[in-house]
């Protein structure tokens, strides 16, 4: 689970012959990852596609052209149809398709093509459809300028003043002033700059004759027609869809494939009788993949292994039990580990869900997490990666839930039981008793243990930092010794850093005194105080050792990263703050509110406040609180956990294969 699958370099090398069978065969299995040929020589050259490439091609981009036309790109057929069934009827269906849905979707386009540039013309012939002037009036002349256009404000008065000899053809509209000016040649200058104070927007009119209320009454009634023959071309369109489009979407599927093992000699190396695939092979499949050839090549082709190159890369398929594939999601939103590194995804199967669930802490909130993250895993089956973020919330939830119960006892940030003593005000504080008396009291109290909250999230923090430079041990150990010794160098400090802390704390939390008496109980019992803060002399020894190390493994500059150590350490605080923050907000709303609803004596206003309280809370402390508590979870992996041993950049696992969703290869 923490590796990789294992592969296996080899090729599969045959007739040229048995090339389509050899690469349906290794579609069909999706285990083969293909290096692609890039070395051409006298003897092996690039292949050449199928010859079925061309004919399925062609086919293909009709089909798309037709799925455009019909607007189906997005429907989904509701029953998947059969390979052979497809291929039976689709070269007649094609013509037939061809013919009219081709010739419909055209007229359908000139039509509406039409009535846009109908609809422009009234739109710019609508301002001066009260002129007395025909269109062809407005341009035209030798000695005199025209403007034609429309003003924010009233150019009337200006334009009078200042030219002497004008004619002017206004209408007052909402908002603006629809006009037509008319000056001579000679005073078109003076013109223009009145109209630009009175900010013209001129009107290009269209190109056509009359006047402007005649061309609009018969623009519309034409645009009446082209609408009517546009409907009618759509219910045609609309029956063919209704009647072909399971057909052609499956069909498109399969053509798609088809296209798609076609071209796959583009990718390998072939000679006039030979071809060679060269590629990676998951090692536990290396049988399967030669008893299929044998099979169905008859001897024409086979699989030889051969030793990688040292400076090679295998590919990288992640070899995760199922219940945390999921997770997978968080490693590729930052990048594939490297064929030779730990994949950290089971480690955030445990502690993202755990840290969520520590600052979440409450099980109606906890349960409202899972029944959204249960939705979606439901609803979101066509996108994937929507789906394992389902699942992830869904398992966070859960997580939250569980807390909730055993070890915070609340839900909607209400205890199960009040605490011990008077609330604020000396009322007793609200809690479920008043609806159920369940038998289970917290193990922690969010807003007094405080203190053994956040040594818990500093065992947390140190289990899982010692962790991660474990993982950086073993990546490095193969490569450079001394490098892998560095990482030893770095558990030693974080151990030292991590004692001191827990001397610090002594006995003021359960967690620190049981630290103390167990994993540290083996340590020399000897300490100093310096300026009132009590010293651990084998913490301190610890410290040096590694920081004495670590300019012999790591470089002189790593000692610059010592306090970036124990502040990543410290940094694990943050599961104890945010648990705290989520519980005072739900306190602060529960305190606000409940006196609201159980002392007001009237019904409406109580039942008004419980709206108020469950929208309130479901806002800023279900969403908000989510939010933050799962980047948080996420960033003390990606950034404290992730950085002692991760590096990523390694290449996917990308065999030949595909995926039928509407058809299938066989009734």
């Amino acid at each position: 689970m923490l590796r990789p699958e294992e592969m296996t370099r080899a090729v599969v090398v045959g007739s040229i012959d048995s090339l389509d069978p050899t690469i349906g065969c290794l579609y069909e299995l999706g285990v083969l990852h293909v290096i692609d040929f890039t070395k051409p020589d006298e003897e092996f050259k690039l292949g050449q596609p199928l010859p079925k490439a061309s004919d399925a091609s062609q086919k293909l981009l009709k089909l798309r052209a037709m799925m455009r036309s019909l607007d189906i790109e997005e429907h989904k057929p509701s029953d998947r149809m059969p390979v052979n069934a497809l291929t039976k009827r689709l070269e007649q269906a094609l013509v037939t398709l061809d013919l009219n849905t081709s010739s419909k979707a055209e007229a359908r386009q000139k039509i509406q093509s039409l009535i846009r540039e109908k609809e422009g013309e009234i739109k710019a012939l609508e301002p001066f459809r009260t002129f007395p002037l025909k269109v062809e009036d407005y341009e035209g002349y030798d000695n005199i300028s025209p403007f034609v256009g429309v003003c924010k404000t009233d150019p009337d008065e200006s334009l009078r003043a200042r030219v002497k000899e004008l004619e002017i053809f206004k209408e007052i509209r909402k908002g603006d002033i629809a006009l037509a000016v008319f000056v001579r040649n000679d005073a078109r200058g003076e013109a223009a700059r009145v109209l630009a104070e009175h900010e013209l927007q001129e009107v290009k009119l269209p190109k056509v004759t009359g006047r402007p209320e005649d061309i609009i009454s018969k623009d519309q009634t034409i645009i009446n027609e082209l609408e009517a023959d546009l409907k009618r071309i759509e219910g045609e369109l609309e029956s063919i869809r209704k009647q072909f489009a399971d057909f052609i979407v499956s069909s498109e599927e399969h053509l798609s494939i088809e296209v798609l093992k076609a071209e796959t000699p583009l990718r390998i190396a072939a000679s006039t009788n030979s071809f060679v695939i060269d590629g990676w092979i998951p090692s536990s499949r290396i049988g399967e993949i030669k008893a299929a050839l044998d099979t169905l090549c008859c001897g024409l082709a086979f699989v030889e292994t051969i030793p990688a190159e040292h400076e090679e890369e295998p590919p990288v398929k992640l070899k995760n039990p199922k219940p945390v594939r999921p997770f997978e999601f968080f490693i590729n939103l930052v990048s594939t580990p490297k064929y030779e590194e730990i994949d950290p995804t089971l480690v955030l199967f445990v502690t993202f869900p755990v840290f969520f669930g520590f600052m979440i802490g409450d099980l109606g909130f906890g349960a409202g997490l899972a029944a959204l993250g249960a939705v979606m895993r439901l609803k979101l089956k066509g996108h994937p990666d929507l789906q394992k973020l389902g699942t992830i919330i869904l398992v966070g939830g859960i997580l939250a839930s569980i807390f909730g119960i055993f070890v915070f006892a609340e839900a909607f940030g209400v205890p199960f039981h009040p605490p011990e003593g008077e609330g604020a005000g000396g009322h007793e504080e609200a809690s479920w008793e008043v609806v159920a008396n369940i038998p289970i009291h917290p193990m922690l109290d969010k807003m007094h243990d405080i203190q053994e909250m956040l040594g818990l999230s500093l065992l947390a923090g140190w289990v899982h930092l010692s962790l991660g430079l474990g993982f950086g041990f073993v990546n490095h150990y193969q490569h450079s010794k001394r490098h892998a010794l560095g990482k030893i160098a770095w558990i030693v400090i974080l151990l030292g850093l991590f004692e001191e802390m827990m001397l610090i704390a002594g006995n003021a939390t359960e967690t620190s005194s049981f630290i103390n008496s167990t994993v540290f109980s083996m340590m020399p019992d000897s300490q100093i105080s310096l300026i009132g803060v009590e010293i651990s002399i084998p913490a301190v020894v610890l410290i040096v050792v590694g920081v004495v190390a670590l300019p012999f493994t790591e470089g002189p500059l790593a000692l610059s990263e010592v306090i970036a150590l124990f502040t990543n350490l410290v940094s694990y605080a943050r599961l104890a703050a945010l648990a705290v923050g989520k519980g005072a907000m739900a306190l602060a709303f529960n305190t606000m509110l409940f006196p609201l609803i159980f002392d007001s004596g009237n019904v409406a206003i109580a039942i008004l406040g419980a709206l108020t309280l469950f929208v309130t809370q479901m806002f800023f402390v279900f969403f908000l609180g989510a939010l933050s508590a799962g980047i948080q979870a996420i960033r003390l992996n990606y950034v404290e956990f992730f950085l002692k041993f991760f590096e990523g950049g390694g290449t996917d696992f990308q065999p030949l294969s595909y995926e039928r969703r509407y058809s299938v290869a066989a009734e």
